[in-house]
């Protein structure tokens, strides 16, 4: 079990963390208590959701839960229904907005659209080496403002200094006195991880090499030791 702090300020990735992995990403729902166990941290600490999802999506599915999130792996900034600020420039929404034209159609091949930006699944791909392929070749040729991130088959576009961990480290720093957690599963939490360092407590969910320094297996786990936090007097 990764060790408790003392004023810890909280950053959780959603999806894989909070929420199971689904093929309808707007199916991925909350694990159970995951809403209540929140809410009640928030109370007591600074809580941030981190996230490559658009906001706007991440209200749907928390069903109206209040919190301060970090949105589109680091170019969204604000509260889960609330106001949001969209951090990305001119020239790079140019970029995004022609590489969506030049997506690959081929079978299981997904887009999700998310405004600003937008992300390609292949997990529903009869043949996900294939679908990979084509994704490689086609993300090769965007342009030099953008740059290509990897998931759990999903493919992202992303205009370059932005990602979590460039956003972590910026909310780090206007909470002096807090100890940084972590909490995340996916490959771009690994930018978290490393921007927030050994002085952090930075704990990859589920199987595969990390820079995190703990290890917890699955949602549930997580749920669980967030609790610890709540039920501390």
């Amino acid at each position: 079990m990764p060790p408790l702090v003392e004023n810890p300020l909280f950053f959780i990735d959603y999806d894989g963390t909070l929420a199971p992995l689904v093929e309808d990403p707007m199916q991925a729902f909350p694990q159970e208590e995951a809403s209540e166990v929140l809410e009640k941290l928030a109370a007591r600490y600074p809580v941030w959701i981190v996230t490559g999802r658009h906001l706007r999506d991440l209200a749907v599915l928390t069903s109206g839960l209040t919190l301060r999130a970090v949105g589109l792996h680091g170019m969204q900034e604000g509260e889960i229904g609330g106001v949001v600020q969209t951090l990305i420039g001119d020239e790079a929404q140019a970029a995004l907005a022609y590489m969506r034209t030049t997506v690959p159609e081929a079978e299981g091949i997904r887009v999700e659209d998310k405004e600003a930006t937008f992300a390609v699944h292949f997990r529903q791909a009869e043949d996900e080496t294939a679908a990979r392929r084509h994704l490689e070749a086609w993300a090769a040729q965007r342009p030099d403002t953008l740059e290509a991130v990897w998931g759990k088959k999903v493919l992202e576009l992303r205009p370059k200094g932005h990602n979590k961990g460039v956003a972590v480290a910026r909310i780090a720093r206007a909470h002096p006195g807090h100890t940084p957690l972590y909490l995340g599963d996916d490959v771009t939490d690994e930018d978290a991880f490393a921007a927030l360092g050994d002085a952090a407590v930075t704990i990859k969910v589920g199987e595969g090499k990390t820079r995190a320094r703990f290890r917890l297996p699955d949602e549930a786990a997580v749920v669980s030791y967030l609790k610890n936090y709540v039920m501390r007097s």
